[in-house]
């Protein structure tokens, strides 16, 4: 099966069927003290696999998506298991936090590095696949906490279209 990745990487234009090169060099970017600080592969269903971060400082995440829900993963180190509360950076153009001040926290066995980061999209390229070496966490339920709470920029009240909602009795 070929996997359709649209590659996102923060002040470039999107590429679509982004190759394993053009990851691998989007990645490299990132490495670069200018360089973006986010990168995305998403696919044509919505699913995606994202990093943020810089300075050898990421957070990486996928949502697979199936019908009208998803399951959002963060990926850890496979050698730690550090629950501390830590907030790393990202976003070179951010009108309310600054250049690259944008918060993005996580916890500490969140904290991965850039070559983390090149094996894990370089693997979700290929495969479509979150790389097993890495433990993941099923973090869906803090998006739906988000959600019910009102913040709508991390997922939208389903309902039929055009369709009122209205209370069964």
């Amino acid at each position: 099966m070929i996997h359709r990745f649209t590659l996102v990487l923060e002040d470039h234009p999107d590429q679509p069927f982004a190759t394993t090169a053009d990851v691998e060099r989007a990645v490299f970017m990132m490495a670069d003290p200018e360089g973006p600080t986010y990168v995305m592969l998403k696919d044509p269903y919505g699913g995606y696999a994202q990093a943020a971060g810089f300075n050898d400082r990421f957070r990486i995440e996928t949502r697979d998506v199936y019908g009208e829900g998803f399951r959002h993963w963060l990926a850890g180190s496979p050698d730690s298991k550090d629950r501390s509360d830590v907030v790393m950076h990202y976003r070179n153009h951010c009108e309310i936090h600054g250049r690259r001040c944008c918060p993005l926290p996580a916890w500490g066995e969140n904290v991965l590095s850039l070559s983390d980061v090149l094996s894990i999209l370089t693997f979700y390229q290929a495969s479509g696949e979150r790389l097993g070496a890495y433990p993941w966490e099923d973090v869906s339920k803090y998006f739906l906490e988000a959600g019910l709470k009102g913040e709508h920029r991390f997922i939208r009240e389903i309902r039929p279209h055009e369709r009122p909602h209205v209370r069964d009795e």
